[in-house]
């Protein structure tokens, strides 16, 4: 009886180890994707039938396939692009060198005749003048009364601050240098040294915290007041390192969440928010008392603020894909399953995209036609999605593979957040934006690596807010911040909205048409 215990111990050690076994080749297949496979997410839906092999299944995406091919319409076909070099842009300054032939050699080597100028050949090449630093001198006369009365002298113009040594185009290149080419300071400091001028980190660090002070606090306020009036929303987040204060070696995790609302918008908003952890604290302190629809992925940290504001969250089925993916590349072939049908939902996206576009609709044209083609097509889509997601839950095979069984976890889960897409036109079916967005941020973090405190996570989430709406409203950042710091002390908070970069980009297009009008 002891033997026949001890072979039921020993089979049962067995199969656990199976098990641990199996878990730990799809972690290192997953790996080996994520580091030597390529980054793409698209997948050709035609190489998903390879990986099926249940018959049924394949069945059912086959007559998804067919359908697809006759609802498909022919694509058009894509201009030949030239090979020829690209013109430089007509804003550029143009400076003309003229060049002839010497006069000597003005007489033709066959005849001796004189030669007669029948046009100019024109060649264009770009030249830079490196970046200088110009100092300002303000010579002021005085004037003083013969009697001693009185002493005059010419008004200095206002500087960002009280005997300032720097003007407002210094703060805005130093912000525009860190937060929109991501240069550390310290890189900074060595441009400046080329050009002979001592600018130490520490007094650029006074510079981006006085900026922030002055113009970042009071417009970043009223961009949150401006962003929280939209119904629909879109958010996301990335860790970031921030070094320890005070005595304290080492670094902690922040977050920066980016909050944003969907693009298509006439005006495109983005707001970044810094936080020293990521529980529900962070969605709760920026949404405030907020109501609407948010599209996130499926983190449940945003619960509490969505339960309490009655706010419908809406999925990402790029998070799905990319979930199944990772299946798919270690070897669940019955991924390929569900892939197909999300790949479906997408190619569905991309042909409402184009018939807008060619329609020329606007972004309520755009909402209502979503809102047809979606509960006729991506409703179906959907339907056989989760018949096959559900067969799956059910399936051994799935238990025995750590990734697919947590792709199709994360499917049942966020079904409501996924579906939410079908009730609503206005919003994408993925987050992809927001990603967009963080990817500005995630970019610069690989150059300048951690927040030096956190109080530099909070300036940094303010300055990043400015500098990429600036980008998204199409104006140049470096001029944007200049002018809004120079008009900071002199606009009422009545008309601060001006200042935000789509409010100073629309009063600037407003300039134009009005000047040409003229």
């Amino acid at each position: 009886m002891t033997s026949i215990t001890n072979l039921e111990q020993a089979n049962s050690t067995i199969a656990d180890l199976r098990a641990e076994i199996e878990r730990l080749k799809g972690q290192l297949e997953l790996l080996r994707a994520q580091t030597f496979g390529r980054r793409r997410e698209k997948i050709d839906p035609k190489q998903l039938l390879l990986f099926e092999s249940n018959a049924k299944l394949l069945e059912q995406l086959q007559k998804q396939v067919d359908e697809a091919q006759t609802e498909k319409p022919e694509k058009e076909k894509s201009e030949k692009k030239g090979h020829g070099r690209a013109p430089f842009a007509d804003h550029l300054p143009r400076e003309q060198v003229d060049l002839d032939v010497p006069e000597t050699e003005r007489l033709c080597e066959c005849c001796g005749e004189a030669m007669h100028l029948i046009g100019t050949e024109v060649t264009e090449r770009a030249h830079i003048i490196p970046a200088q630093v110009v100092v300002k001198r303000y010579c002021r006369n005085k004037y003083a009364c013969p009697h001693g009365h009185s002493l005059k002298t010419a008004p200095l113009p206002d500087g960002v601050v009280d005997k300032g040594k720097y003007e407002a185009s210094v703060y805005a290149h130093v912000i525009t240098s860190k937060y929109g080419d991501h240069q550390p300071l310290h890189r900074l400091q060595s441009m400046f040294r080329r050009q002979g001028v001592h600018l130490p980190k520490q007094s650029m660090w006074d510079l981006l915290v006085r900026f922030d002070e002055l113009a970042g606090q009071p417009i970043l306020a009223e961009m949150r007041r401006q962003l929280l009036e939209e119904q629909d929303l879109q958010a996301d987040e990335t860790p970031i390192k921030v070094q320890l204060e005070g005595k304290q070696r080492g670094t902690r995790r922040g977050i920066l969440w980016v909050w944003r609302n969907v693009r298509g918008s006439p005006q495109e908003k983005v707001v970044a928010d810094f936080k020293d952890d990521r529980s529900a604290r962070g969605p709760d302190a920026f949404l405030g008392s907020w109501s609407g629809n948010l599209l996130t992925d499926g983190y449940d940290g945003v619960n509490p603020v969505a339960n309490r504001n009655n706010i419908t969250r809406s999925g990402c089925w790029a998070h799905a894909r990319r979930k199944f993916r990772d299946a798919l590349s270690t070897g669940a072939a019955k991924a390929g399953a569900v892939l197909r049908p999300i790949q479906r939902l997408f190619w569905i996206e991309r042909a409402i995209k184009r018939r807008a576009e060619r329609d020329e609709l606007d972004f309520a044209g755009l909402e209502d036609l979503r809102q047809r083609i979606r509960g006729r097509r991506s409703k179906a889509v959907l339907r056989g999605l989760y018949e096959i997601v559900f067969a799956l839950q059910d399936d051994p095979a799935t238990q025995s593979n750590e990734q697919l069984r947590k792709a199709v976890t994360y499917v049942i889960r966020q079904r409501d957040p996924l579906l939410a897409h079908l009730d609503n036109g206005r919003i994408p079916i993925h987050n992809n934006d927001t990603e967009r967005d963080l990817r500005h941020v995630v970019t610069g973090r690989k150059n300048w690596m951690t927040f030096g405190s956190e109080r530099g996570g909070l300036v940094a989430g303010r300055l990043y807010s400015l500098v990429m709406s600036a980008k998204l409203a199409g104006i140049n950042v470096e001029t944007y911040l200049e002018d809004v710091l120079v008009r900071i002390a002199t606009t009422p908070a009545s008309c601060i909205a001006e200042l935000t970069p789509w409010g100073w980009a629309e009063a600037r297009a407003a300039e134009i048409v009005d000047s040409e009008s003229s």
